[in-house]
């Protein structure tokens, strides 16, 4: 959250003006479908009026103990884990003026399939962006030097390859 709360800030004293990026929505599939078993309250109550695409990986969908922050444009979420928090968030502002039809507004909506693993601060983390939306994924170690969530690349990896959309609208 602090490193969240850290770029969002940098971004914005770089940049004096900002905007929302219009989000072009996914095509349901079999994996956006209503869940059989309803989500945990603190998850549907958390992001009920947020209005992007919200991913979850689908080994802590029904975990009951999450931390949800939601807004229109912005939510987090983060699990506590043994020895390390988890947390996905997704930000469709941004901190440039850019036209709609300049070329550069549509290199900022377009989806990134280059994602790339980091492992700074103790922490491991990926930035991705989906529908117009800014994605971030990391997971936070109490040992970051020993503990192999945050020194390895594999633990993040697969959580970002399990991400589901579970919730927001249009």
């Amino acid at each position: 959250m602090r490193l969240l709360l850290l770029t969002v800030f940098l971004f914005s004293s770089l940049y004096g003006e900002s905007g929302i990026l219009e989000i072009r929505w996914p095509k349901p599939n079999a994996k956006h479908q209503k869940p059989s078993i309803p989500y945990p309250s603190v998850l549907t109550k958390g992001i009920k009026n947020t209005k992007l695409p919200v991913y979850l990986p689908t080994s802590y969908l029904y975990d009951k103990n999450m931390g949800v922050v939601g807004e229109k444009d912005f939510y987090t979420i983060s699990f506590t884990l043994k020895d390390a928090t988890l947390m996905v968030s997704g930000d469709r502002t941004y901190q440039e003026s850019v036209s709609k039809n300049d070329p550069k507004f549509q290199a900022l909506a377009k989806s990134s399939s280059n994602i790339e693993f980091i492992q700074e601060e103790g922490m491991m983390s990926v930035d991705f962006n989906r529908h117009g939306v800014n994605y971030s994924l990391l997971v936070e170690c109490d040992n970051p030097e020993t503990d192999k969530r945050c020194t390895q690349e594999g633990f993040l990896k697969d959580v970002y390859n399990r991400l589901i959309v579970v919730g927001g609208h249009p």
